[in-house]
């Protein structure tokens, strides 16, 4: 890693990283995926209960964070002066007092309303000692979005879309994103940046291969190798034939503890973890996603761009959920703490 970072703080002056993410200001962006809201539950662990096999804990404290789209969104916001965030809520706790006010004041709002279902809830129960989590409850409808709500969305889309410099998707699978919106936001954006994510509630069902067409995509390990069916081969061996097969010109490849891959017209450009220690996981590849959407659209320099994107990751994995964003400020200061340890001016 000290290796790569003097590469980087020789390379590039810190006054051009500057430089970029202030071109970020006058983007017009659009963003749309599933809103979920997170809620921490901090308990202390008692042992195993008496009566029955399981484990007995003591209720400490719970702290809820605006999550999936309401994140990518408010990171997005730090960085550019006008946005607009279209997402899905459920007519059952819809919780839009709570969305309205977890959103920065620039993002302007849309809501559509899902009927029978509640507004998507990931519960944690974390162990406030070491901030390990044990389990996780979802308050969750993943039955897709019936043709009347579908029609109105992509009307809307249809009218919306072309405002934009940059739409960025974060598709989570629960439930919102369909055929016919992908359909929509491929036809229309001047430029698609898109997440697919796979987890526990979609695992299989929701992959890259959905889409037909997008300008750049990011993605982790997982979610690359399974649609390829490529469990045990060689990481650059997968990547190369994802270019290949599915016209993957701009993808981000984040590889966790291992740091990230950047390809770009079939060229590879990898880059190290810029972190020692993590708090939580949980929110940090949506940091990294949302603001390597706005670099890569600049079209920063391709070695720059896993350099930041570690950076912005590396910020989130060290705050507890979506507690906070990662801003603009907390993005230089970073890579200023790098360029000063490695003899460099912010110069």
């Amino acid at each position: 890693m000290e290796e790569y970072l003097k590469k980087v703080v020789n390379t590039f002056k810190f006054e051009q990283i500057n430089n970029l993410l202030d071109k970020a200001k006058g983007l017009n962006v659009l963003v749309i995926g599933d809103t979920i809201i997170d809620h921490y539950v901090f308990v202390e662990l008692k042992g195993r209960a008496v009566k029955d096999p399981i484990l007995s804990v003591e209720y400490r404290d719970r702290e809820i964070y605006p999550g999936g789209i309401l994140a990518i969104a408010n990171h997005i916001g730090n960085f550019v002066n006008k946005i607009k965030l279209i997402t899905l809520t459920g007519d059952q706790n819809p919780q839009l007092d709570f969305i309205t006010n977890s959103l920065g004041k620039n993002i302007e709002l849309k809501t559509f309303t899902k009927k029978n279902s509640p507004t998507t809830v990931k519960k944690r129960i974390v162990n406030a000692y070491r901030n390990n989590k044990l389990f996780k409850i979802e308050y969750i409808n993943e039955e897709p979005i019936n043709e009347k709500l579908t029609e109105e969305i992509t009307a809307y889309l249809d009218q919306e879309i072309t405002n934009y410099d940059l739409v960025v998707v974060g598709d989570f699978g629960h439930g919102f994103i369909n055929k016919a919106i992908r359909r929509k936001l491929e036809e229309k954006a001047k430029y698609l940046a898109v997440n697919t994510q796979s987890n526990s509630a979609n695992m299989g069902y929701n992959y890259f291969g959905l889409y037909n067409r997008f300008d750049f995509i990011c993605m982790n390990e997982t979610e690359l190798r399974l649609p390829l069916f490529r469990r045990f081969e060689d990481l650059d061996e997968v990547a190369r034939e994802a270019y290949l097969k599915f016209n993957l010109n701009a993808f981000l490849l984040t590889l966790g503890k291992n740091g990230c891959l950047f390809a770009n017209q079939g060229d590879f450009f990898k880059a190290p973890a810029v972190i020692t220690s993590v708090k939580d996981t949980v929110g940090a590849g949506d940091a990294l996603f949302a603001i390597t959407s706005l670099i890569v659209y600049l079209q920063a320099d391709n070695e720059l761009v896993p350099f930041i994107a570690n950076s912005a990751g590396g910020i989130a994995a060290n705050i507890m959920g979506n507690k906070e964003s990662v801003t603009k400020e907390k993005l230089l200061d970073f890579i200023g703490g790098v360029y000063e340890k490695n003899g460099m001016g912010r110069l």
